[in-house]
């Protein structure tokens, strides 16, 4: 099934949580508009889930803790199980990006495989390889860019049997994938980075709890910091602060609420943690552009 324009949400665990068909198939391929989101970008999110997003439209800026890259149209770009990052529209373009997300064991079959542990793992458990771009160059590239389209394609027909040819365009694809990135793999690998685990901690908090009132203590608590050291960590990693993350955050859940509830603005503000139906007003305005009501009602 194709998704357009989809909410990120956080588990039971607080991780990012993915519209994955089920455990039976684990993949989903999602239609992300970017003018539909605050700022045009996507915030800062992770999931367990590799992701494979191709540019059909625009100039995307993409962020990892470690990396910064610049997409064109007919680009893409594989993210890696557990890396932060983040998608911004170069200079408000119009943007559409395609993302393809599924759980490494769609291509494994079971644990411990001889496909997870010669194939998978090498790509998985290397952290020098959290995100890789790919631009159609070379034969290799060019043939990993015919199985992304393949793949949206099949995602859009559904056609019988178009869960087992997907999971072929994504083996393809990761053939492709580990020898594009044979060098970056043999170097000595870097230990993950104590910011992002910190800051995973404290993204998480701000995820559980931003209907409520939200202190900044109580964010740098769920990593046992500082408040000094927690500013600190949100601008070396992601070049923010706690309190934009939390106002973002709660502009996200606003803005889905908007989209798929009939409730009134004023419970909406109340549901996601603003002071006062005025005050979100004006935010949601100088994030998106336009009134929450003028953002529910376009097409």
């Amino acid at each position: 099934m194709l998704l357009s324009n989809y909410y990120f949400h956080a588990d039971d665990n607080n991780h990012e949580a993915l519209p994955l068909a089920s455990e039976g198939f684990p993949y989903a391929c999602t239609r992300n508009e970017m003018d539909r989101y605050a700022e045009n970008s996507i915030s800062w999110h992770w999931h367990a889930a590799v992701e494979i997003t191709y540019v059909e439209e625009g100039t995307v800026r993409v962020l990892t803790p470690e990396q910064e890259m610049i997409l064109n149209k007919g680009d893409a770009v594989f993210i890696n199980s557990g890396v932060l990052h983040f998608f911004q529209a170069v200079d408000n373009c119009r943007c559409v990006l395609y993302a393809q997300v599924f759980d490494i064991h769609l291509l494994t079959g079971m644990y411990n495989s001889v496909f997870e542990e010669k194939y998978c793992s090498p790509v998985i458990r290397n952290s020098n390889l959290q995100a890789w771009k790919i631009h159609p160059e070379s034969m290799t590239t060019v043939r990993m860019m015919e199985s992304v389209l393949n793949g949206i394609e099949l995602t859009t027909q559904e056609k019988e049997g178009y869960e087992f040819e997907i999971r072929t365009e994504l083996g393809r694809f990761w053939l492709g994938l580990l020898k594009e990135t044979e060098q970056i793999r043999e170097r000595n690998p870097i230990r993950n980075s104590a910011d992002v685990e910190r800051l995973k901690k404290m993204m998480d908090y701000v995820s559980a709890h931003y209907a409520e009132k939200v202190r900044l203590e109580e964010i740098a608590a769920a990593a046992g910091i500082s408040t000094r050291e927690c500013t600190r960590c949100f601008r070396r990693c992601i070049n923010s602060t706690p309190t934009d993350y939390l106002t973002q955050t709660r502009l996200r859940m606003a803005a889905e609420q908007l989209g798929q509830t009939d409730q009134s603005i004023l419970e909406i503000s109340e549901n996601c943690g603003f002071s006062s139906a005025g005050y979100f007003s004006k935010v949601f305005r100088d994030a998106y552009g336009c009134t929450p009501n003028a953002y529910r009602h376009r097409g």
